[in-house]
């Protein structure tokens, strides 16, 4: 089994239930129908994409323009404006097209390092959940992988998705024997458009110096993200990932992960068992209480240090709709097409990091930063002070001994902000890493979470176990 970190993935947004399908006319010309709304056709897509990189280029090109005949302030005001005009046209353009494209896009926007504060906040509209495709399609995708149209093959099947994303959607069903069951359905001709839209939406994010690092720079992180892709698309793949997870969780009883059908998952259609539970929001309320809250996120957050340090592969899709609450204390996880492996020289690297921050040893984090290849070689490092000005935020929750530290007060992600002119001038000594990227974005998600639910606990205590070598 290949266990190298996936993409983003499907995201769980419940919407209406839906009653049993029947059938009463052929799905032929409803599925031509639904495949060219869907598809669009190949040259319509990439002249989508086509249309898109030449607004977006041709703003930054006037934005340099103007900029010679203003003063800095204004400058750095009009340079916003325009990241906000591209953002919102990246936005539209890859919410119409769905796919790798749209996947993708989801990825970046919550990469703070990667673009300026202002496009990654109109990007992250993506993480939204998509609107959904007509049934017609998704019922002829089941049909292509085995033969048979859903109602044929399940004793029921929701017509209505229970949930939808950028790369397929999501149905409740029953098995033949009673068990209740999601199933997660590939949108066809997702995996064709792969190359294509990657190197579309390189080019659009590298218009104007949006990413802000050289194009070298970004083709490994891009490569990583391609490859990843490609097995994300694989369900079969995730099979192996979930089975993983129940055999490394089987013995923690504070921890449900549903089971796997095989035979009625394909290469593009997954059947897990339905495990209902309570959302993230439903924490904030009856009948849930703080300890409740304080419980829940002090598990995720020992769950991940566990995956990050202990057992090497972490699931790296924060998405609060990954994740359910039961009364009784036990954690729901979902969705497991995001993994990422994580080395032992990674994991010995960010044990370094969080003890020289914790131990306030900043002159001694920018090596371990190079092993952890986002520093740049090639340049001068930033400096102890630089590394300081971070550490000082970013420690906090971890050395709060008097009291627990309290995420719902939390200004970390503030504090972070109002160093991006220090962060943005330093840039260039830094580069992506792409062993690190589903990693941040797993701590940047799980720190949403914990703010969210307002979870309360000594969070150094329970990182500090894992600090040990192993």
């Amino acid at each position: 089994m290949n266990l190298r970190h996936f993409p983003l993935t499907l995201t769980l947004s419940p919407v209406h239930g839906g009653e049993g399908i029947h059938f009463r006319r052929p799905l032929t010309e409803a599925l031509v129908t639904a495949e060219k709304k869907f598809r669009s056709g190949r040259t319509s897509r990439l002249l989508s994409l086509g249309s898109l990189t030449a607004k977006v280029s041709s703003s930054y090109t006037f934005q340099f323009v103007k900029e010679a005949f203003q003063n800095v302030e204004r400058a750095s005001r009009s340079r916003s404006s325009a990241h906000v005009r591209n953002a919102q046209r990246v936005v539209e353009t890859l919410g119409q097209l769905k796919g790798a494209v749209m996947k993708v896009g989801q990825y970046v926007s919550i990469q703070n390092d990667l673009l300026p504060p202002e496009f990654s906040e109109i990007l992250a509209s993506l993480q939204k959940a998509a609107p959904p495709v007509d049934f017609e399609l998704v019922a002829e995708q089941i049909r292509s992988e085995f033969g048979k149209l859903p109602d044929a093959l399940f004793s029921r099947f929701e017509r209505e998705p229970y949930a939808s994303a950028s790369i397929g959607q999501v149905h409740r069903a029953r098995l033949s024997k009673g068990t209740e069951v999601v199933v997660k359905v590939q949108y066809p001709g997702v995996e064709e458009n792969i190359e294509g839209d990657l190197k579309n939406l390189k080019t659009i994010l590298s218009t104007g110096g949006v990413l802000g690092y050289r194009k070298d720079d970004l083709n490994e992180t891009f490569e990583e993200i391609r490859d990843r892709l490609y097995e994300e698309l694989d369900y079969e793949q995730e099979v192996e990932s979930v089975q993983l997870f129940r055999k490394a969780f089987q013995k923690d009883d504070r921890v449900l992960i549903p089971r796997v059908f095989p035979a009625y998952c394909s290469r593009r259609v997954l059947t897990l068992e339905h495990l209902p539970g309570d959302d993230l929001d439903a924490l904030l309320a009856p009948p849930y209480s703080q300890e409740d809250r304080n419980r829940f996120g002090s598990l995720i957050f020992d769950l991940c240090c566990h995956q990050m340090f202990r057992l090497g592969i972490l699931h790296a899709d924060p998405h609060p709709g990954n994740f359910a609450f039961r009364k009784d204390g036990r954690l729901i996880i979902y969705d497991f097409g995001c993994l990422k492996q994580i080395p032992p020289f990674i994991q010995r690297a960010y044990r370094d990091i969080f003890r020289y921050g914790i131990r306030r040893e900043y002159e001694r984090v920018d090596e371990a930063l190079l092993r952890l290849g986002s520093r740049d070689p090639r340049k001068q490092g930033p400096g102890t002070e630089f590394y300081r000005k971070y550490g000082e935020i970013l420690r906090e929750p971890f050395c709060s001994d008097e009291e627990p530290y309290d995420f719902g007060e939390s200004k970390i992600h503030e504090r972070l902000l109002e160093l991006a002119p220090l962060g943005l001038s330093k840039m260039l000594q830094f580069k992506p890493a792409p062993e690190t990227v589903f990693i941040s974005r797993t701590m940047t998600g799980h720190y949403g979470n914990l703010k969210r639910v307002r979870a309360q606990a000594y969070w150094g205590r329970i990182l500090e176990p894992y600090l040990g070598d192993h």
